[in-house]
């Protein structure tokens, strides 16, 4: 199997974690966020990275959001503040978690490989936090709920940080052990260079081989970036119905 990182950095997107928004990141613990208007101070512990295009802001919104690597998923959910999660357990046990997804490509108990788009970066359910993506591993053998906050059930930055380590693993490192991909480019040479694809628009017969195209109009997506052009359902809402098609 072919571990990818789950955003991958193309000719015209570099991904980055978000400053302050690292593995046990103390800049984000002493950060501050608004509250009913009033900022207010953070005291949360990260027990993941949070990925964000370079150019900042919204920039990535929609952006393809991949599995890291093989598995089953195990779990899918719209939490009303997170948006979409996606979780995904892999042969060793490790479970690899993805939050703010704007739409879920996946269903429960569907086999995904490395590199399968499984959602889009989002912006949250109430729309108010720049688009990225929220990462996680928890470690073989965690059992905790697919919207699981540590900071929520433990007040106290040490013993928190303490259970995050027993609990998770840190996933930049988790992605380097499996040799993850990290671009477009790594995807295409696994999955086949680009077929052909045109598509009509309005009036026009648009090119867009080689890109993920959402069509919200249409209340769905289309990945051409592969030689096996995908059409996927858009859906905030986990459906019995799986949106990526079983490989042939």
């Amino acid at each position: 199997m072919t571990a990818f990182s789950p955003v991958l950095n193309s000719p015209t997107t570099t991904y980055s974690v978000q400053p302050g928004c690292g593995f046990l990141d103390d800049r984000y613990y002493y950060s501050t966020l608004r509250r009913k208007g009033v900022l207010v101070a953070r005291k949360q512990v990260h027990p993941a990275v949070d990925f964000n295009a370079i150019t900042g802001g919204d920039t990535d919104l929609g952006d393809g959001v991949h599995a890291a690597d093989g598995g089953t998923v195990v779990g899918t959910m719209w939490d009303p503040y997170i948006g979409g999660i996606i979780e995904i357990e892999h042969p060793d046990g490790d479970i690899s978690g993805y939050w703010h997804c704007r739409d879920i490509h996946v269903v429960k108990g569907q086999y995904v490989n490395g590199g399968d788009l499984i959602g889009q970066v989002g912006k949250g359910a109430k729309l108010d936090m720049a688009a990225h993506l929220h990462f996680y591993v928890k470690r073989s053998g965690v059992s905790l709920p697919i919207n699981y906050w540590p900071s929520t059930h433990i007040s106290d930055k040490a013993e928190c940080e303490a259970f995050i380590r027993a609990h998770y693993h840190e996933p930049l490192a988790w992605l380097k052990a499996r040799g993850a991909k990290t671009t477009l480019a790594d995807l295409q040479a696994q999955k086949g260079e680009p077929t052909k694809v045109l598509v009509v628009h309005g009036d026009e017969i648009v090119d867009v081989t080689g890109k993920l195209v959402p069509m919200p109009e249409r209340g769905m997506t289309l990945d051409a970036r592969t030689a096996t052009v995908r059409l996927y359902v858009n859906q905030t809402a986990p459906s019995r119905i799986p949106a990526l098609p079983p490989s042939r």
